[in-house]
This record gives C-alpha cells, structure tokens and sequence, in this order.
C-alpha cells in the first residue's frame, strides 16, 4: 500500500511539473518572446486576422488542440473564451506553452527539441511542423531574434 501512495505521488507530482508548472526544456522567455514577434511583431492590438488571434496568432483549432486554455476564473465553454484569452499576451503564451506540451518534438530532426522546433511548429502546426519556415514572413522574423546559445535566457517575457 505504501508503494502504491509513493507511486501516485510521483505520478502526480510529475503531472504538476509538466503540466501546471509548464516548465519545458529549451522553452526560455527569449524564445517566447521570439515566437511572439515572428507571429505578429508581438503586437498586443493586432485582433484577428485570417482566424488567427492576438500577438501570437493563435487560431481556434490551436487552442482546442492545446487544451482549451483560458483566462483564470473563466469558462472554455462561454462564447467570448478563445478570443479573450488569444488576445491577452499572458494568457496566449500559455495556450502556446500547452500547444508545446501536447505536441512538441523535433520539428528539423537536428536531434536537439529547442526553440527552432517550437517555431517550426507554432507555425506549421502539429500536421507536419517538418516544412521549413525559412522562406515566410514568420520564418524571417524569426531569424532576427531567434536564441542562440549567447542570449541571456533569464530577461523577462513582455
């Protein structure tokens, strides 16, 4: 009996780390930030566009696949929870952190998971986040900040 409270502990505490903490290796506010300046310059008023929403361009099938994120003491079911949430920068990173949970992995089979994989992804999407983004408009906004081993990855998130 002992082992089984231990076990579900662990499995519990593992769930926290990975889940509420969203601590995810190679996932720095440098890259964060990144991301959010390749999707829309990182700007706050940007509303939506082509069905994607808020500084990271956040379209509802994305939030559904990361699980439905939203605003604290809000509902995923109300009408108004996707967008309030996509356009809140504090929260729209959380659904991307979740996206990340859900779906990252080794987007251009480097075999390093890092910020160059979560780009990859953000923007092509769990289908097939292989395609490079080099050649886009997000791809080439991400060049000019993407983190390199040199950036100083503690500086705080917008």
């Amino acid at each position: 009996m002992k082992y089984i409270v231990l076990f579900s502990l662990l499995v519990a505490g593992f769930y926290s780390l990975s889940v509420s903490g969203l601590h995810l290796s190679n996932l720095s506010p440098v890259c964060l930030r990144c991301i959010c300046h390749a999707s829309s310059n990182c700007n706050m008023t940007i509303g939506c566009y082509g069905g994607r929403c808020g500084p990271l361009q956040i379209s509802r099938q994305y939030w559904k696949d990361a699980g439905r994120y939203v605003l604290p003491e809000d509902n995923p079911n109300r009408d108004g929870a996707f967008l309030d949430c996509a356009e809140d920068h504090s929260c729209a990173t959380q659904i991307l952190k979740h996206y990340i949970i859900a779906h990252g992995k080794d987007c251009n089979h480097d075999g390093i998971t890092d910020c160059d994989d979560y780009a990859m992804l953000h923007f092509n999407l769990k289908s097939d986040c292989t395609v490079p983004i080099d050649a886009t408009n997000f791809g080439l906004r991400y060049s000019t900040c993407r983190p390199t081993a040199s950036l100083d990855d503690d500086d705080d998130i917008i």
